[in-house]
């Protein structure tokens, strides 16, 4: 299955509201994420294939809260929910590797973690 813009705008979406979660947004912690999703998920068939500079370009265009920015991406990932369901893990299992990427889970992460993986199980039921 090809994943398609919509798909990569909730994980660029997601990235985003995880980084601001713990504070400002760093270039370099942009830079990180966009690698980091881009390896993550480069066995994945896309019909997008500049995702990596669509995230950067999401990080650096959003003024968003990370509640905005969470509410957004979930409502992209509600509309590809096929998408969703064959990637699921996938997602969760970056995420999980990024925020512990620094050595330390902020709290706010870690509740965004699980929040994740609830909203996740609710758009493939």
């Amino acid at each position: 299955m090809l994943t398609s813009r919509r798909f990569w705008d909730g994980i660029g979406g997601l990235a985003y509201a995880f980084a601001k979660a713990d504070g400002a947004i760093e270039e370099q912690e942009m830079l990180a994420f966009a690698k980091r999703i881009e390896e993550a998920f480069r066995q994945i068939p896309t019909n997008f294939p500049q995702r990596a500079q669509a995230i950067l370009e999401l990080f650096s265009s959003l003024r968003y809260s990370s509640e905005e920015a969470y509410a957004e991406a979930i409502s992209h990932l509600k509309a590809v929910r096929e998408e969703v369901r064959q990637y699921r893990f996938d997602i969760l299992n970056l995420f999980r590797a990024v925020i512990q990427a620094d050595g330390k889970v902020h709290p706010y992460e870690a509740q965004f973690l699980e929040r994740l993986e609830a909203d996740l199980a609710r758009i493939v039921e």
